[in-house]
């Protein structure tokens, strides 16, 4: 039997994007039978929360709908508490501890995958790995990637050359990664936001860990940062 793996993350007003993602995610080379999903729906005032209800009665027993309401005003890209994605991804990381699942493929809400990404991530066998995701678009910089490296200074950088045809070590990954049981449940890994970005202080806690976080340069995933 294949490992079981939870795909999920925290989602907010993406019903512009849900249905592409959902159907991305269901074209998923891997065993139906084997996959859960869990979403943190937060603060929406669009027909998000309608969207996934429908998804969790497609698949009953394998669809986890967590509702976290703070309250907060609706915002635009780039205008978000870091500390609040913090909480919210460390309650889908509850949720996958409640699970029985062996990964937790973490993929946010407006990333698009290919169908044999999680079996690739997979088959590298590492604690942490990434599919590469561009995140230029809006500010019209192709070459920025969900990949970074920490300086001798201690700011994290961009890596703009990265090899396409293998793994190559980051410091710093996010947007669409798998990670394995351990990583959370024997290191007690977390979400923070006291380095700044959530994935920035989840990735420095796996490295002071002594995991090594990796991309897979034969991977990409789209990126849709904005309606079409």
């Amino acid at each position: 039997m294949e490992r079981k793996v939870m795909i999920g993350c925290p989602v907010r007003n993406r019903a512009w994007i849900l249905p592409a993602y959902l159907q991305s995610l269901e074209a998923l080379d891997y065993p139906r039978e084997s996959i859960s999903y869990c979403f943190i729906i937060n603060d929406c005032d669009d027909s998000t929360p309608v969207i996934l209800r429908d998804f969790a009665q497609k698949y009953p027993g394998q669809v986890v709908l967590v509702d976290n309401n703070a309250g907060t005003r609706a915002y635009q890209r780039g205008q978000y508490s870091f500390k609040r994605l913090a909480d919210l991804r460390n309650l889908l990381l509850m949720e996958f501890m409640r699970s029985d699942c062996d990964y937790l493929f973490s993929v946010d809400s407006d990333i698009l995958v290919t169908p044999h990404s999680l079996t690739a991530l997979m088959q590298n066998d590492c604690s942490i790995v990434s599919c590469l995701v561009c995140n230029g678009e809006v500010i019209g910089d192709r070459s920025c990637y969900n990949v970074l490296y920490q300086s001798d200074r201690g700011h994290y950088l961009h890596i703009r050359n990265f090899p396409r045809d293998r793994l190559f070590r980051v410091d710093c990954t996010g947007a669409a990664y798998l990670i394995k049981r351990r990583v959370i449940s024997q290191l007690g890994i977390r979400y923070s936001a006291l380095a700044g970005a959530e994935d920035i202080g989840f990735c420095e806690a796996a490295r002071q860990k002594g995991v090594h976080i990796y991309c897979d340069g034969r991977l990409e995933c789209t990126h849709v940062m904005k309606p079409v």
